[in-house]
């Protein structure tokens, strides 16, 4: 949110709690996911198993007013780690981002994109699981295999994931327990003063199925 709708809220009530936000908010509690350490898990993984010429798929952040309109669009916590992390290895010269807009359709483009690289990557990095529908399918019809050509990880685990074929490896963030931590935080603020604001990060599992191998 724009911090001036921030400051509506907190004018109304100043025991807020934002869920599912990863940027420091000034007086406000947090509920948080670890999207940063989650790449880094993804990436770690990847180059441990050989893989140097990483790509990511991705799609911008939204900044919304009070009425919920966008107010602007900024890189995502996930690409930002990326970037990072790829330059931090020295491999800058491999590091590539595609805008899939969320959407399997665009990811389908993305991919298409990047196989038209002249260095073509050996692993992608995919944002959400619904992007991933798009990327199988292009890599798919561009007959390149999964994962012995191209592996491919993602985030949000969800159950589809393990009927795909292959499997899909992916980020489990466990959005329930995210919830049960944001109304135990909410009960400690009606039962007790909390003197300062706090911040809660519940951290995520990389699941690792047959979508990512070694290379030989």
């Amino acid at each position: 949110m724009t911090p001036a709708a921030i400051k509506q809220i907190q004018n109304i009530n100043p025991n807020v709690i934002f869920l599912d936000v990863n940027t420091n908010i000034n007086g406000c509690n947090i509920v948080r996911n670890d999207f940063v350490e989650a790449t880094t898990n993804i990436l770690d993984t990847l180059y441990e198993m050989g893989h140097r010429n990483i790509a990511y798929i991705g799609g911008k952040s939204a900044v919304v007013n009070l009425d919920g309109k966008i107010a602007l669009q900024k890189n995502d916590l996930r690409e930002d780690g990326y970037v990072a992390w790829m330059k931090i290895h020295s491999l800058d010269k491999y590091c590539h981002t595609f805008a899939a807009n969320w959407s399997a359709d665009d990811a389908l483009e993305a991919t298409n994109q990047l196989l038209k690289l002249k260095d073509r990557p050996t692993a992608i990095v995919v944002a959400s699981d619904p992007m991933v529908l798009g990327v199988y399918k292009a890599l798919n019809d561009a007959k390149v295999n999964i994962p012995n050509d191209i592996s491919v990880a993602s985030f949000d685990d969800v159950e589809i994931n393990r009927f795909l074929t292959p499997t899909l490896s992916s980020i489990d963030i466990n959005t329930e327990e995210m919830g049960k931590a944001t109304i135990r935080l909410a009960k400690d603020l009606i039962t007790e003063k909390i003197p300062i604001p706090l911040t809660i990060t519940c951290h995520s599992t990389f699941n690792k199925r047959d979508s990512i191998t070694s290379l030989n």
